[in-house]
């Protein structure tokens, strides 16, 4: 059998296992030990499983995930996130959108501490989609804004996903966490602007539903409000429910954490200071003193109890984390072995076509995989297939980078298996082809950043430039 009949029964293979919901990383690294296999015999692969695992893990810059992934989950678990929404509602919110600036402002700030884009879409979809839909939202316009502003979790450094790119590259984890800032702050404007456009198109609807609901409380009512008939029709909003109520200084001190801990990371980025596992390591410690700070008076139980939660949650991420990593390793190998990579470099090199048509071709690729893969998994499979043809190409591996991590935004955002819009609509009750209609006008905002991302490289290259030129 030829090695590139082996390829298609391999992935065949692989895909058929993601259809019965087999976990990615056994898919990759059953299919992986099988195509070995096929490709060469039963005693490579059996050396290929003995050693592979351990060779894709035993890399210190791999530490950093843990840590950054521990940062996530002690910020959450000391209420920061949502805190933070509701610093930032008591600014914006009295304003006509203000609510939607909120959400996009928070989903910013939590990307910052969590570096996922599901974990920001879960956090707060339970906190702000019942909120915009109590003070009149629509629920296709809530949950869109919700699952935009997510997808920042994943481009603001840190990003797991930015380091792992920079693991199966060999790009610099300083460089692409810089360069991540400048597209980071275009798209958070550029969702903003776009909720807006959206909130005044239905602004009486809101105004009216506002009215409502202040009427309702001014009279003393209790208990539920279905406001069904004009916002959302599958949600039945109770008019005490919201954001957990907690103090002003509570809340200021929740964004005096959040910033202590963005400045910690950007500071060790631009100034090197400290080495980014031990900038990473500072940034857990100070989450965790944040736990404690914020729980010292609900007792050591509560206290340990929630680093308890805490850990237990950032062990289990890891566990995944790591798991792809290994299954991922294994495939990688195969597909190596059967010169993948390297008759793809070949392939497009001998297209008539200008080299950035290639790139774009490549980049459309991503849009399926981020609907039907997790976006960690995207990155392990497609970094060293499709890396050395950009290199080979002539572009940067930098703003490579920015573009793939757009590409697998809007692949959690695009049915019919958008992640994102599977855990708003799980932790809504929303109905989620509600969701993918909310989302779709913000699609046609990433198809015109990507655009200018691409026509104009410096937007993603300046500061990585700078920070090189300062050294």
């Amino acid at each position: 059998m030829s090695a590139e009949l082996i390829v298609i029964v391999v992935l065949a293979l692989f895909f058929l296992m993601l259809a019965i919901e087999m976990p990615v990383a056994f898919a990759l690294g059953f299919s992986g030990a099988i195509g070995t296999v096929m490709l060469h015999s039963f005693k490579v692969a059996d050396s290929v499983l003995a050693n592979v695992p351990f060779e894709s893990t035993a890399k210190f810059s791999l530490v950093v995930i843990p840590l950054y992934i521990m940062l996530g989950a002690m910020a959450t678990q000391a209420r920061i996130p949502e805190r933070v929404y509701t610093v930032i509602n008591r600014v914006a919110g009295r304003f006509k959108g203000g609510l939607a600036i909120a959400t996009i402002g928070a989903s910013g700030g939590f990307a910052a501490v969590s570096g996922s884009s599901v974990a920001t879409a879960a956090t707060l979809g339970k906190i702000s989609v019942r909120q915009m839909i109590r003070h009149g939202y629509s629920a296709e316009l809530a949950t869109g804004i919700v699952a935009i502003g997510a997808t920042l979790g994943i481009l603001i450094p840190p990003s797991i996903i930015m380091i792992m790119y920079s693991i199966m590259s060999g790009e610099s984890i300083a460089a692409l966490f810089s360069a991540g800032i400048v597209p980071g702050i275009l798209s958070a404007v550029a969702y903003i602007i776009t909720a807006l456009i959206l909130v005044k198109r239905d602004g009486r609807r809101i105004s009216e539903n506002a009215e409502v609901l202040q009427r309702v409380g001014a009279a003393g009512a209790g208990g539920s409000v279905d406001v069904t008939d004009v916002t959302a029709p599958t949600v039945s909003i109770d008019t005490n429910a919201g954001v957990r109520s907690s103090s002003l200084f509570a809340e200021l001190r929740s964004v005096f954490w959040l910033v202590l801990i963005i400045a910690v990371v950007i500071v060790s980025i631009f100034t090197g200071l400290t080495t980014l596992s031990e900038s990473a390591a500072l940034a857990a410690v100070i989450a965790t003193i944040a736990l404690i700070a914020e729980h010292f008076k609900s007792g050591v139980r509560a206290i340990i109890g929630r680093i308890r939660d805490g850990l237990a949650e950032s062990a289990s991420v890891t566990s995944m984390a790591f798991a792809v990593v290994v299954g991922a390793g294994i495939f990688a190998y195969f597909l190596v072995s059967a010169r993948v990579p390297n008759n793809l470099s070949r392939f497009f090199a001998g297209l008539d076509v200008p080299p950035i048509l290639i790139v774009v071709l490549i980049l459309l690729m991503m849009i399926p995989l981020g609907m039907f893969l997790d976006s960690l998994a995207v990155v392990v499979i497609v970094v060293p297939i499709v890396y050395p043809t950009i290199i080979g190409l002539g572009f940067d591996g930098i703003w490579f980078a920015i573009l793939l991590v757009k590409l697998i935004e809007i692949g959690l955002l695009t049915p019919p298996v958008g992640m994102n819009c599977f855990v708003i609509a799980g932790v809504t009750g929303i109905k989620l082809e509600t969701v993918f209609k909310g989302v779709a006008p913000f699609l046609a905002c990433e198809a015109v950043l990507v655009t200018l991302l691409i026509v104009f490289p410096d937007i993603v290259l300046w500061l990585p430039n700078l920070m090189a030129s300062m050294r």
